[in-house]
Parts: structure tokens; C-alpha cells; sequence
């Protein structure tokens, strides 16, 4: 079985060993590796991928939302969100489903990520935005903000939220925009790129006292923003944890397998270096 994840930039991804090391644990015959990948190669990546086999993908920005018009079918969760990391092969052309919700959903279930009554700011309004958000209001949010260089686009995020959490209270902003909001207790940072956005930093005189910087990026690339939040003498925690739970779950549903998590976290742990 041949798998890949898609992206640009891609050579950063630890997903590569991760799976890999799913596949050995389970001694299953598979291959898995990194492809960049941008838009407008995308249609014909797919095409090809799936003429040589290709059983299941994985997709990082900026495909996550580019890949929608391409899809012969779409999981529910996927549905509602119009935004996929991962795909599985159909007989003609390839199903999309969303992991990436339910990995941060996971995730901060277990390191309780969220505590009661939690204020949150959400920084963009990509397809991890879109993915996560929703999930906070479950996870124990009373407040939600979601801030983006479009206010329009955050308020896309919220209007989902509100959609599938009407009892948590939802705002949208632009990143420039500097209201007296806040303090909020977690900072949940979607940003794909790994240098802080103009207006970004500002943001972080809302937190208050003891809160949490959570970066989705990780490894090198979640190194600039990890610095300033020690400087601000804030906790930061990167996207690890979160690739761990998203990428079980893409490999479930590739396989129908229970995903063997002890070795996954171990080779992302000598991956990273961590």
C-alpha cells in the first residue's frame, strides 16, 4: 500500500515517520512519503497519485480547503466543514474527511487544554481554523473570538461555531483591529506560517495571567513563535500532540485498524528531537 502526505512546504512534516512507524507496528506492507504539492498541481497530483495506487493521503496548507471541488465524495465531518487532511481512495477518485477537529479535540481532552469557562482567542480562519474552533465550545469554552487578516473570514469560523455550539458566545475580528477584549486564557494559534503575522503580537496583551500559547505548528517551524512566548513569559505548546491524535485517526481511517499510538509518539518524539 502506497500513502503520501501533499503540501507546500511539505519537507518539514514528521508525518512521514510517524505513519510509517503505525504501518511497521501493525507489520503492514506500506509506504508513506512527502510530495510538495501546490494548488494548481493539485487536480493532477490526484489524478496521477491515484493511477499508481496510491491507497490514502494526507493534506497540509494550503490544500486543505483547495482539494473541496475535487472530491468524489466527503465524510460528514468533512461535510460540514468543506475542508479535508486526509484522503482515502475510492474506486473513482478520492473520499475527503477532517481529522484535524477531531485530533485537537482529542488531544486537549487529555493534556485538558481548555479548563471550565475558558476565554479563547483563535488566531486565522483557514482550514485548521475551521476544523478546531467548533470543538472548543464541547471542550469547555464559554467564549470564543476568532481574530484573521479577513474579518469576514473569521466570522465564516464563528458563524460554524455558532452552527454547532449556539451556547457558547462567538465573535469575529480582523487582525488589525485592536478592541478592548479579553483577558482570555488560551491563545489557539492556526497559523500555518511560522513567523508571526503583522498585528499578531499585539493580541497578546489580551491573555491574562498564566495563559496558554497553544502553536499548531511544531519542530523548527513553531521555534520563532515558542521564543517570543518565553519572552512574554507565556506557556506555549506546539502542534505535536495534535499531529499525534490527527494522524491515528487518518490511519483508522485508512485501515480500519486501531491506530498503535505508543509507536506513533515514539517516533515523533526521535523525529523531533524531542
Amino acid at each position: 500500500m502506497l500513502f503520501a502526505v501533499l503540501g507546500s512546504p511539505v519537507s518539514h512534516s514528521l508525518s512521514p515517520p510517524m505513519q510509517s512507524a503505525a504501518f511497521r507496528a501493525l507489520a503492514l506492507d506500506a509506504k508513506y512519503d512527502a510530495r510538495e504539492v501546490a494548488p494548481p498541481e493539485l487536480e493532477a497530483v490526484l489524478e496521477m497519485l491515484h493511477e499508481e495506487g496510491y491507497a490514502g493521503l494526507n493534506l497540509t496548507a494550503p490544500l486543505k480547503e483547495a482539494v473541496w471541488p475535487l472530491l468524489a465524495g466527503a465524510t460528514p465531518e468533512a461535510e460540514s466543514l468543506r475542508s479535508v487532511n486526509t484522503l482515502k481512495r475510492l474506486g473513482k477518485g478520492w473520499e475527503g474527511h477532517a481529522t484535524d477537529g477531531l485530533g485537537f479535540a482529542s488531544w486537549a481532552r487529555d493534556v485538558s487544554l481548555v479548563t471550565p469557562r475558558a476565554r479563547v482567542l483563535v488566531v486565522g480562519a483557514g482550514g485548521a481554523a475551521r476544523a478546531a474552533a467548533p470543538y472548543l465550545a464541547a471542550l469547555g469554552a464559554s467564549a470564543v473570538t476568532v481574530i484573521a487578516r479577513s474579518a469576514s473570514r473569521a466570522a465564516a469560523v464563528t458563524a460554524l461555531g455558532e452552527r454547532r455550539n449556539g451556547g457558547t458566545a462567538w465573535s469575529a475580528m480582523g487582525l488589525e483591529d485592536h478592541p478592548e477584549v479579553g483577558p482570555f486564557d488560551l491563545l489557539v494559534r492556526t497559523l500555518s506560517i511560522p513567523t508571526l503575522a503583522s498585528g499578531e503580537e499585539s493580541w497578546w496583551r489580551a491573555l491574562a495571567e498564566g495563559a496558554v500559547l497553544f502553536d499548531m505548528n511544531y519542530g523548527p517551524r513553531a521555534d520563532t513563535v515558542r521564543r517570543a512566548a518565553d519572552a512574554a513569559k507565556l506557556r506555549h505548546m506546539d502542534g505535536l500532540g495534535m499531529l499525534l491524535h490527527q494522524g491515528a485517526l487518518s490511519f483508522t481511517y485508512w485501515t480500519g485498524r486501531e491506530a498503535p499510538l505508543d509507536a506513533m509518539r515514539l517516533a515523533l518524539e526521535r523525529a523531533a528531537g524531542t
